[in-house]
């Protein structure tokens, strides 16, 4: 569940920024309109249809164009997920177990491959500019195909520009949030963030290997 909402956040970031001229009234394409990287904590949190808490997690984020992320959760156990736009790494410490797959294939597998392939974001989403609710200013991304999608709605929540909070409404009934905090836009990272070093004594999976034939 961690990497399809972490994908399906990704895609949404990195795809939505050729969508749109620029509206200065719509928090989302103005966040969008000069995105060139990010660097954000994070905590998660996943909410039954009867409001209790399953689980919760934290940890932290970066991001570059094109298509560059790191996303590391740190608690209560680790995962990092990591790409340099071509290849996409997901280590799980704990389990001492690495995988290994293209891309694209890995946000095939996710709630994102509905729109998966087309930077045209309204031709699979319905937008609606929502307005300030609880101080954030608020989005909402309907998929059109309802038959295929895992997901009812998506709703990206702004403080002035700046992306603090997103919350996925699954067709299970559940909610997963997610609030930002400490965002930086556009700071200059490190190309190292997006490589991975296998450690040695790692289970390696690479699923880039497998004949589908």
């Amino acid at each position: 569940m961690k990497f399809k909402l972490t994908a399906l956040f990704l895609f949404v970031v990195f795809q939505a920024s050729s969508v749109f001229a620029v509206d200065s009234s719509d928090p989302l394409q103005e966040f969008l309109s000069d995105f060139k990287s990010l660097q954000a904590n994070f905590s998660q949190s996943l909410i039954n249809e009867n409001g209790e808490e399953l689980e919760r997690t934290e940890g932290i984020l970066y991001m570059q164009q094109p298509g560059k992320f790191y996303w590391l959760y740190e608690t209560p156990y680790t995962q990092k997920i990591i790409s340099n736009g071509e290849v996409l790494w997901v280590f799980d410490e704990d389990l001492e177990q690495l995988t290994i797959r293209e891309m694209g294939d890995a946000l095939e597998q996710s709630p994102a491959g509905i729109i998966l392939g087309n930077s045209d974001i309204t031709e699979h989403f319905i937008l609606v500019h929502m307005g300030v609710i609880e101080d954030h200013d608020w989005i909402e991304l309907t998929p059109k195909n309802t038959e295929e999608a895992q997901y009812n709605n998506i709703r990206l929540g702004f403080e002035e520009t700046i992306l603090s909070m997103m919350i996925i409404n699954d067709n299970l009934g559940q909610t997963t949030r997610i609030d930002f905090s400490d965002v930086k836009k556009n700071t200059e990272l490190s190309s190292t963030l997006f490589e991975f070093e296998i450690p040695e004594g790692v289970d390696v999976i690479d699923e880039r290997l497998i004949d589908i034939n």
